[in-house]
């Protein structure tokens, strides 16, 4: 069994939570040792509906636009995360 995949997903959000899970540090770089990561733009890799094991996702939905996105991005995933208080709270 291979590394389990993750995407994380930015809407609309001030990035804030991205950026404090790249600024993790080592924690981050020991995490990316035990997944393989597809899409996670702030970090460089882009794959915006790889299918993957867990989607992250940071900010809110609020356009049609988004809508369709987050869409897209549950089907391609087989868990969704929310980070931060845009993604749980809108």
């Amino acid at each position: 069994m291979g590394k389990p995949s993750i995407a994380v997903h930015k809407f609309s959000s001030c990035d804030g939570c991205q950026l404090a899970f790249l600024n993790a540090g080592e924690e981050l770089l020991n995490l990316a040792e035990l997944v393989d990561i597809k899409h996670f733009l702030e970090a460089g890799v882009a794959d915006e509906y790889a299918h993957v094991d867990v989607a992250f996702v940071e900010g809110s939905i609020s356009t049609t636009d988004e809508l369709t996105r987050i869409q897209r991005v549950r089907a391609c995933s087989r868990y969704v995360v929310t980070l931060g208080a845009c993604a749980t709270a809108g």
